[in-house]
């Protein structure tokens, strides 16, 4: 079974969908702040990947993105009898620096305050116009109208907790622990993103079994800009 953690401002079906072509038995959990389902002050990174590994047969597949790949990096480490094979896209090991830690969590923390204060639009037109996430080639308008839907449709509030409580700057760093990784790992970061395509090569170093895929031409939504390129990567790794 293969389970699958979607990003920030996401829901299940973002992975339910774009992995469907795999065939295999899938898994694609809600996470909080998303969605449905609250995000209360007790949540964080590791309390929610305990919460999924309690719910994981053993020898499972776990695949995260973005904010789902710094759960299932956390999932995978503090629990790795739990992980067979683990997928990281687009995701990184936490910030390594304390004064930066800190930077983000007041960024995250006002941004919070958008959600909170003036509602999902303004922070929607923020995330979209975020160069982070611009993707390598432009997106069908079709596409556009689709994303733009399903960020809208979220909770400010859900939104704003999930800032607030597992954004990267309230994570654990998880940098020094790298190497207690055992099990294979698939890497994934596109080309154009070239932040986290350093973030992942450096990763990549320090993993023991890691096999990194950089994808050119790609931004930071490889399920959404390269779906093909990501699923010859995945039935190759999980075959």
């Amino acid at each position: 079974m293969l389970t699958a953690l979607h990003g920030f401002t996401e829901t299940d079906e973002s992975w339910s969908e774009a992995l469907q072509p795999l065939g295999c038995e899938l898994r694609c959990p809600l996470l909080p702040g998303h969605g449905w389902r609250p995000c209360p002050a007790t949540t964080t990174v590791p309390s929610i990947a305990a919460e999924l590994a309690a719910q994981l047969p053993p020898d499972s597949d776990v695949l995260g993105y973005s904010m789902g790949g710094r759960i299932a990096l956390q999932l995978a480490l503090d629990h790795p009898a739990r992980v067979r094979r683990l997928v990281l896209v687009s995701s990184t090991a936490g910030l390594s620096d304390a004064a930066e830690r800190t930077r983000r969590a007041k960024h995250d923390s006002h941004y919070a305050e958008v959600l909170m204060e003036d509602g999902i639009g303004p922070f929607v037109s923020w995330w979209e116009s975020n160069p982070a996430l611009k993707p390598a080639q432009p997106y069908s308008r079709d596409k556009i109208h689709q994303l733009r839907c399903l960020r809208l449709n979220q909770s400010p509030t859900g939104l704003a907790h999930a800032l607030m409580y597992l954004g990267a700057g309230v994570m654990p760093d998880l940098w020094p622990r790298l190497g207690e990784l055992r099990m294979p790992v698939l890497l994934m970061a596109g080309a154009n993103d070239q932040r986290y395509a350093q973030i992942m090569r450096d990763m990549a170093a320090r993993i023991p079994q890691a096999r990194l895929e950089i994808i050119d031409p790609c931004g930071h939504a490889i399920h959404r800009e390269q779906p093909q390129a990501m699923l010859a990567i995945l039935r190759d790794f999980l075959k």
